[in-house]
């Protein structure tokens, strides 16, 4: 936290420096990377112009809607649509506008970075600024940052809730553990993964005996913006979680959460034997130690060492909560952590990463300061080399996404009709591209399914933009004789369904 008002002047200005490299950023990355951006940014363009919270998009067939449009976040949470569309209202819906909010709470992580290190070394500036400059720097913080998902959002607020929760054991103040549950609230409105934050903080004030008041005022605070949510839930599907955890769970691949009319069972799973789902556990634990390692690199790899000080609660309950997270997404939820659920919650992580890599550095140039100095050189230089590598490349896809998904969205206005619904492998992202009404691809099930599917919603077009699941293969193999390949071009092939006799 600020202490005097040098660190006031330097929080504001790691802001507009952490805020203007991402805008930097933003500004090239044309196209939004996945079909989660993509649908933040439709919801948020809907609210804008007044439509409400809806969707033009069956992204997954867990929870039954009779037509096309439909009451939107059933799946995902709504944070990220709700800060995107007051600046869609002010300034339009370009993409650039739609970035705003997630590069402004990707750049206020840098300070809150600073606020963490000054907590951890009241007396000493330098290595609060060196932590904060790593994540000012970072490629995936940037990245995140102008991504338009929810990446960026729960970042700053699980970050801004376990240092306010920390704050509270420390003082016992009602004041801060208000916060933090108004925090921690606004973490699970982001992502679910939230939802760790509430007992993970009031067991630890219960802990630290500072009694079940404390921790009552927290999870009461916690409710306060998420109750309203669950409301709205109530009201829009009949159900505060429209799509139930289990089904996360219950996946035995990625494919199988876009099954039509098949949804999937945790006796599924089970029927795949114990040494499948220890191995699909053990596969997403590996998988979540290489996104730890990446996300921060190289600082992520001995970052945590630093956070093993029981005498400073804000470092350990930072890396009690990254333990929480990684083992839960990867034993609880393989499939979907193996698909990016983990990958997309690691921000949050990042300021303790920093701030624990300093305390190493440090600890090691109080041994040997040529050491200390050598691994600060190291960590910067590769810090910086990974921007140089990873952001262009970001970069070159999103423009070539964008030419592709523009032919595909020309092709259709030209051959389907105005308002009919297209199946895609990228749903929201046909859909932020045409507007046209899209469902997603059943991509573990055959053409039966497929077909059924384009039945009960009248679609005539498959659009694949990538390989995934059972396609293309499934459809090559009845060409001619239930499907006709309309437009096959590098990275974009359209199909058509024919007509059954």
């Amino acid at each position: 936290m600020p202490r005097s008002r040098a660190d006031v002047w330097i929080v504001l200005v790691l802001l507009a420096c952490a805020w203007a490299v991402r805008l930097l950023f933003a500004s090239h990355l044309v196209f939004p990377p996945l079909d989660d951006p993509a649908f933040y940014v439709q919801t948020a363009r809907n609210l804008a112009a007044g439509r409400g919270l809806v969707s033009d998009v069956l992204w997954s067939y867990q929870f039954p809607f009779p037509q096309v449009a439909h009451p939107s976040h059933e799946y995902w949470m709504p944070l990220a649509t709700l800060l995107m569309a007051p600046w869609i209202r002010a300034l339009g819906d370009g993409q650039l506008v739609a970035q705003l909010s997630g590069t402004l709470c990707g750049a206020l992580l840098v300070p809150l970075t600073y606020a963490l290190g000054r907590m951890v070394e009241p007396t000493d500036r330098r290595k609060a600024l060196l932590a904060a400059g790593l994540v000012l720097f970072g490629a995936l913080p940037i990245y995140q940052s102008a991504s338009t998902d929810s990446a960026a959002p729960f970042a700053l607020a699980a970050a801004a809730a376990l240092i306010a929760g920390a704050r509270a054991a420390e003082t016992g103040s009602w004041r801060w553990a208000v916060g933090a549950g108004l925090l921690a609230g606004s973490a699970y409105l982001a992502r679910s993964d939230g939802l760790l934050l509430p007992p993970l903080l009031a067991g630890m004030l219960v802990a630290r005996r500072r009694g079940w008041i404390l921790a009552g005022l927290l999870l009461a605070a916690f409710a306060l913006p998420v109750v309203p949510w669950w409301l709205r839930n109530l009201a829009a599907f009949g159900i505060t979680q429209p799509v139930s955890p289990l089904i996360g769970a219950a996946l035995q691949d990625y494919p199988q959460l876009f099954n039509w009319r098949d949804p999937p069972t945790l006796a599924g799973l089970m029927g795949r034997g114990a040494a499948f789902a220890a191995a699909l556990r053990g596969q997403a634990l590996i998988h979540n130690l290489g996104v730890w390692a990446l996300i921060a690199f190289p600082y992520g790899v001995f970052g945590w060492l630093g956070c093993l000080d029981r005498r400073r609660t804000v470092l350990w309950l930072g890396l009690a909560y990254a333990l929480l997270l990684a083992l839960t997404t990867a034993l609880v939820f393989s499939v979907p952590t193996l698909a990016g659920l983990f990958y997309h919650s690691a921000g949050a992580l990042l300021p303790w990463l920093a701030v624990g890599s300093v305390q190493v550095v440090a600890a090691l140039a109080a041994r040997r300061a040529s050491l200390g100095l050598a691994l600060a050189a190291l960590t910067a230089a590769l810090v910086v080399a990974q921007g140089v590598i990873a952001l262009p490349a970001a970069v070159r896809d999103a423009r070539l996404n964008q030419a592709k998904f523009a032919r595909a969205a020309t092709w259709l206005g030209e051959h389907a009709r105005p308002d009919e619904p297209v199946i895609a492998s990228q749903a929201h992202s046909l859909n932020y591209t045409s507007g046209r009404p899209s469902l997603s691809l059943p991509a573990g099930q055959g053409l039966e399914s497929l077909r059924d599917l384009a039945c009960a919603y009248r679609a005539r077009y498959v659009v694949l933009t990538e390989s995934f699941g059972r396609y293309p293969d499934v459809l090559d193999e009845r060409l001619g004789l239930e499907v006709l390949l309309r437009l096959d071009e590098p990275g974009l092939r359209i199909y058509e369904l024919m007509a059954m006799p």
